[in-house]
């Protein structure tokens, strides 16, 4: 019987209950990208992201734009956040943003600087258009069954060129073409075979864009069946190279140059630009 509660003891100090982890939520921020330009008393939106590792359990995020000095939640219970602020101030504007979860608030994770008004072209290193999942409205595949364009209007902060898009697919999977226009004139064309959920379609030839014009990517499906998010661009995205206004999400029905809007809708098409 000794020898019995010996071996007890011995597998109870060698065998401990694990340690819960500790809450460390971390917030960040996806778009506006660092040192862009955006415009003086117009919408901006501002995407980002929360993490507490292995545990999880992310609530709120909090964002200032005083230095820290007041603090604004919002809901991030998806790991995703978003806000659209009035930048009323010329110059330099910080976002800063700080995570919780239910019993934590974690530190200021990320700092990001953006310009308001004036022009700046700062470096960057993603030449995609990244359209980022957010939480303020679902996405999903659109039962429409009709023949339509589908569009997204944009500007460069520089010279360079578009040589492909990438466009997420919803229900139709068949063959679609991809389009660039500018003031409803047709730059380019490419028609590309069906596929499913997400497709890269590269122009014959890269289409040469520059600063001061808007330019519209985009694709033509003969039977409906694409993604759509409503309610996605609310404001300004500035996520450099590119320049996306309030109702970017265009489309024309029967195809051709779109440009009717549909309660700020996102048709998930994704321009990549070179220098």
């Amino acid at each position: 019987m000794r020898r019995l509660a010996v071996l007890l003891l011995t597998l109870v100090l060698v065998s401990p209950t694990p340690a819960l982890a500790a809450d460390s939520p971390m917030a960040m921020i996806f778009s506006p990208t660092e040192q862009a330009s955006v415009p003086l008393n117009e919408p901006l939106l501002v995407i980002g992201g929360a993490v507490n590792g292995e545990s999880g359990g992310i609530t709120e995020v909090d964002f200032s734009t005083d230095d820290g000095t007041n603090w604004t939640t919002v809901d991030a219970t998806g790991e995703r956040w978003s806000v659209v602020l009035w930048p009323s101030v010329p110059g330099p504007l910080t976002i800063k943003a700080r995570a919780r979860t239910a019993s934590t608030t974690g530190p200021v994770t990320v700092s990001r600087t953006v310009h308001v008004g004036g022009t700046t072209t700062p470096p960057f290193s993603d030449d995609t258009l990244l359209i980022l999942n957010d939480t303020h409205s679902p996405t999903i595949n659109d039962p429409d069954t009709e023949a339509v364009e589908l569009g997204l209007r944009f500007q460069v902060d520089r010279a360079g060129s578009i040589p492909a898009v990438i466009i997420k697919r919803g229900d139709y999977t068949g063959p679609v073409t991809a389009r660039v226009w500018a003031g409803g004139t047709l730059l380019a064309e490419q028609a590309a075979p069906g596929a499913a959920y997400s497709q890269r379609i590269t122009f014959g030839t890269p289409v040469p864009v520059a600063p001061g014009t808007e330019y519209v990517i985009s694709y033509y499906t003969p039977a409906g069946g694409y993604k759509a998010t409503q309610d996605y661009f609310i404001g300004n995205l500035a996520q450099t190279p590119f320049k996306v206004p309030v109702n970017a999400g265009v489309y024309s029905y029967g195809g051709g140059f779109p440009t009717d809007t549909w309660n700020a809708s996102n048709y998930w098409i994704e321009p990549i630009f070179r220098p």
